[in-house]
């Protein structure tokens, strides 16, 4: 699969960790047009999970608190639904540590994380947010059968799943990142109980996260039991944009080469011709 979704060609991942190619091969989504819930949904291209998907039409609800993040997602999704907001147990206002440029992936709500980061001389913004429920978000914006939901809340996993209403609320996928920032530690203990205790079946650890399916859905839950590999027969876009560079620089170069050339036969032109002018030179001077 490409990029645009021609079959023929690789599927491009976008993701940190190659979620979008397990994601894919369980959903197709060249197949159909689909739709996703992103919690914590960051950039819109970089580590992006629902890149890939938006590239081939599916839609769905990005949920971002960091204001530049969620300013790069509205003007990258406008057929999306964004939401500027937190999500958490109890609606209201909370406060969000914003990690600096080089870390905005650890932005947090968690206060015993960003005192760490604190403490180890890193500098994190505090702002506060909105907070709703994603039993509220799905309730107004969510009418439609959801393929996955993807989150990733840097140690606030157990409010936002806590928070949704899943007697109501069915997507066919949960994809969580489930070890602790910057970390192998593992951290699903506290809320994996949860998607259990709702009908869903663990299917993957990919060394980050943890992908679950529906358990009506067995066997979309075997072609969620692998992690990204090779016989997905995907590139990644950091390979793709590598190749471009390589592209355009070797068109330079050759452009470089060409210009040489070209100086060169300028060059002999222009000797041939002080050539010829020495001479004529020469055979003036012998008739005078």
């Amino acid at each position: 699969m490409s990029e645009s979704g021609t079959p023929s060609e690789p599927f491009v991942s976008w993701a940190q960790n190659g979620e979008d190619v397990v994601l894919a091969r369980a959903l197709r989504p060249d197949l159909h047009p689909g739709f996703y819930i992103d919690v914590g949904a960051g950039h819109p291209e970089t580590d992006s999970v629902t890149r890939a998907f938006s590239l081939r039409g599916w839609t769905g609800i990005n949920i971002e608190p960091l204001p530049e993040e969620f300013a790069l997602i509205t003007a990258a999704r406008p057929d999306d639904i964004n939401l500027n907001i937190a999500i958490g147990t109890v609606a209201g206002t909370a406060r969000l540590f914003a990690g600096p440029p080089e870390s905005r992936g650890l932005s947090t709500m968690n206060h015993e994380f960003a005192d760490h980061y604190l403490n180890k001389g890193q500098a994190f913004e505090p702002i506060d947010v909105e907070v709703r429920t994603l039993a509220d978000v799905v309730a107004e914006h969510a009418r439609q059968t959801v393929d996955f939901l993807k989150v990733d809340v840097e140690g606030l996993e157990l409010d936002v799943l806590a928070s949704a209403d899943w007697a109501t609320f069915r997507p066919r996928i949960v994809v969580v990142e489930a070890t602790l920032p910057e970390s192998t530690v593992p951290s699903h203990e506290e809320w994996e109980h949860l998607l259990i205790d709702a009908g869903y079946v663990f299917t993957l650890f990919d060394g980050l996260n943890r992908f679950y399916a529906r358990s009506d859905e067995p066997e979309l839950a075997t072609r969620l039991s692998a992690p990204a590999n090779v016989t997905d027969g995907f590139v990644t876009i950091a390979s793709v944009q590598a190749a471009e560079r390589a592209k355009r620089a070797e068109t330079y170069a050759l452009s470089l080469v060409d210009q040489v050339e070209r100086t060169k036969v300028a060059m002999q032109v222009a000797q041939d011709r002080i050539h010829e002018l020495e001479v004529d030179l020469h055979e003036l001077r012998g008739s005078v």
